[in-house]
């Protein structure tokens, strides 16, 4: 992903992704996010998303790693809490139930609370694998519709880019005249900005 949208996201969501640009033998945010630009959407929807799920709890959600794998998007995370009253009481009752010899009644009534009640961890797991489900259909390069293209290389492209990566052309290589309309880079920069390494 081009280093500007990155930067936006970060920006944006520094706790999400606050190892970016970090120490590579510590995190894998060292290396940025190993995506095309036109998941960039999708990430911060995906971000926005956790953000309004965690609301005012004691949670933090942190990005371990962002990449394109097998053609979908890949976003490893994890959780840092400062456990909560009712976390606590919920050991505690789970400590008396199994000390009581009442293992198999507490997991009885936790399996039927879920199926009426997710906790926050089930919710962001449910989001982050509804957003690596999208990327199927959303072209990594330029963010219209796609689908999963490629027998070696799998890679998730629009008819348009497909045939531009047949052609041997590269979007961080070569200025792509995209035919309808503005790609992700030109909506957040202007279509006249040239695209720079930063």
């Amino acid at each position: 992903m081009d280093k500007r949208l990155e930067k936006k996201l970060v920006e944006k969501y520094p706790n999400i992704f606050r190892d970016y640009g970090g120490d590579i033998q510590r995190t894998c945010m060292g290396w940025g996010m190993s995506c095309g630009d036109g998941w960039f959407q999708l990430i911060d929807k995906l971000c926005e998303d956790i953000i309004n799920i965690i609301g005012d709890e004691t949670i933090e959600v942190i990005a371990l790693q962002v990449k394109e794998k097998f053609g979908g998007l890949r976003f490893y995370y994890s959780i840092e809490e400062n456990p909560s009253v009712f976390k606590k009481l919920d050991n505690l009752i789970r400590n008396f139930m199994f000390s009581k010899r009442l293992g198999k009644q507490y997991w009885k009534v936790i399996n039927f609370k879920k199926k009426f009640w997710k906790t926050t961890h089930e919710k962001i797991s449910d989001i982050v694998e509804q957003a690596e489900r999208d990327s199927y259909k959303i072209c990594e390069t330029c963010g219209r519709p796609g689908e999963v293209r490629g027998s070696g290389w799998i890679k998730t492209s629009c008819e348009f880019c497909n045939e531009q990566f047949k052609e041997g052309k590269r979007p961080w290589e070569d200025k792509w005249e995209y035919p309808e309309s503005l790609t992700i880079y030109e909506l957040m920069f202007g279509k006249d900005n040239e695209k720079k390494d930063n």
